[in-house]
């Protein structure tokens, strides 16, 4: 049974997320405070720590470095928890490479996605380890096939994941360029779903470093936000399978997974001419 400690000063917000996590057979301590908290996770050694950013007796940065430099926390998982919608906030998260970020509201699947994504990672988000022990394509402990999704929006990473999952695959999940490349490495994903516009480097960039690293073709569907025609180009010129612009179809890309992973993947719809277009 895997042991997770809940540091929130919202009492009703920890219970919640202790009936949530229990019913999914986690064991859980809730501490309501910096102090409590690092106590309690010198103590239980706990197997993640789901930590709000907000509380009292110092902020959940400053906790979550404390417990990164002790011998007896830093190879705890953190999840951070918050409110605030501040972009300041996912970036100071993505310097301390923590497994993830879960803004409230949060659904009870995005937080046993991220939850499980904690356990299984094989790095932090953002570390630049080396990997030497490479896992297969196509191989993991449920035998579905594997697929990175590479998106700094925590809700549609966590919606592609969670559709995917119901689809049959192991997500993976990483929310920068750097941290893409070393989850690319270290787990050889059969396909990839990478967001243009991340952190640490550009989704191009990003394709470009991962065809590097890996000997195997990875076969890779590219999203964006952007209109900008040349996209399309630079995503057909690094012999992208799919290139989708936001808002898309979950099923539309769900339906472009299956036929590439099944070695029928289909040529990039033709971007029209100006002339066409009108």
């Amino acid at each position: 049974m895997k042991r997770i400690l809940i540091i929130e000063d919202d009492e009703n917000g920890a219970l919640a997320l202790g009936i949530r996590l229990k019913a999914h057979g986690y064991a859980t301590w809730t501490a309501g405070d910096a102090i409590n908290g690092l106590s309690m996770a010198l103590r239980h050694r706990p197997d993640l720590i789901l930590l709000d950013i907000a509380i009292p007796g110092g902020d959940g940065f400053k906790l979550a470095e404390k417990l990164q430099t002790l011998p007896e926390t830093e190879h705890i998982p953190l999840i951070f928890l918050t409110a605030s919608k501040d972009p300041e906030l996912r970036r100071k998260v993505l310097d301390l490479g923590v497994a993830g970020l879960l803004e409230k509201p949060y659904l009870t699947e995005e937080l046993l996605l991220m939850v499980n994504y904690a356990f299984e990672r094989p790095t932090r988000l953002g570390s630049s380890a080396s990997c030497p022990h490479a896992t297969p394509p196509g191989h993991t402990p449920s035998g579905h096939k594997k697929i990175l999704v590479v998106e700094d929006d925590t809700k549609i990473a966590m919606g592609l994941g969670i559709r995917l999952k119901a689809a049959g695959y192991d997500p993976l999940l990483a929310q920068d360029g750097l941290g893409a490349v070393n989850v690319a490495v270290k787990n050889r994903p059969d396909l990839v779903l990478l967001d243009i516009s991340i952190p640490a480097g550009n989704g191009f960039t990003v394709a470009r470093r991962i065809q590097t690293a890996i000997a195997t073709p990875t076969p890779i569907i590219f999203l964006t936000a952007s209109k900008r025609p040349e996209f399309r180009q630079q995503a057909e010129e690094l012999g992208a399978v799919g290139f989708f612009e936001k808002p898309f179809e979950a099923d539309q890309v769900l339906a472009t997974i299956k036929q590439t992973l099944a070695g029928r993947p289909a040529p990039l719809p033709r971007t029209p001419s100006s002339a066409e277009a009108r």
